[in-house]
């Protein structure tokens, strides 16, 4: 078989198997997500089950000073970190978080084995409020934080990659190819 056949055939094989969708999936800690929602309302935790998130220790909060979208979630128990629980680990996670000026709020992203993936810590001692996005990289399972006045408000997951079943389909495809141009050549022996 010539060579360039070969390496055709190699090409589609390999463009089958690097064709994968990476969805993320964004959750706005808004109005939309609670409707009748005000300020120190419990989460119940399971809201957001169908998007393969849960949460624990956190209150919804509602204020105007928050320039992102005034409501979001904080941290219920000074003793306990807020928790969100990802059913799935992510290749990141990128969250939105506001400090209320005077307080600090620490964010840290744990693996599935609870190891630490790092944190952020936003110190808004002695300043007005602080606003910002942060991403934490590596295989995220959980985000924990802590501070009488540190919240959330947006927060983005990348889903790991999984294969179309158009990947499937080019792979077998091109298999096929191979598999023919195989029994092709021994004929032509």
């Amino acid at each position: 078989m010539k060579p360039k056949i070969l390496i055709s055939l190699f090409i589609v094989v390999f463009a089958g198997l690097t064709s994968v969708a990476n969805a993320a999936v964004t959750i706005h800690f808004d109005s939309t997500e609670c409707p009748s929602c005000t300020s120190m309302i419990p989460v119940g935790g399971g809201e957001w089950s169908t998007l393969g998130l849960t949460v624990s220790n956190a209150s919804w909060y509602s204020d105007s000073r928050d320039t992102f979208d005034t409501m979001g979630l904080t941290v219920t128990s000074a003793t306990s970190p807020a928790v969100i629980s990802l059913a799935t680990v992510s290749t990141d996670m990128t969250f939105d978080y506001w400090v209320i000026g005077g307080f600090i709020g620490t964010y840290e992203a744990f693996d599935s084995t609870h190891g630490s993936l790092g944190s952020l810590l936003v110190d808004a001692t002695g300043r007005s409020d602080l606003l910002g996005a942060f991403t934490f990289t590596g295989s995220v399972a959980s985000l924990e934080w802590r501070g009488a006045s540190s919240q959330i408000s947006t927060l983005t997951v990348s889903a790991v990659p999984i294969p179309e079943p158009e990947t499937y389909a080019m792979l077998l495809a091109g298999l096929g190819l191979l598999g023919f141009a195989a029994r092709r050549r021994q004929q032509n022996a």
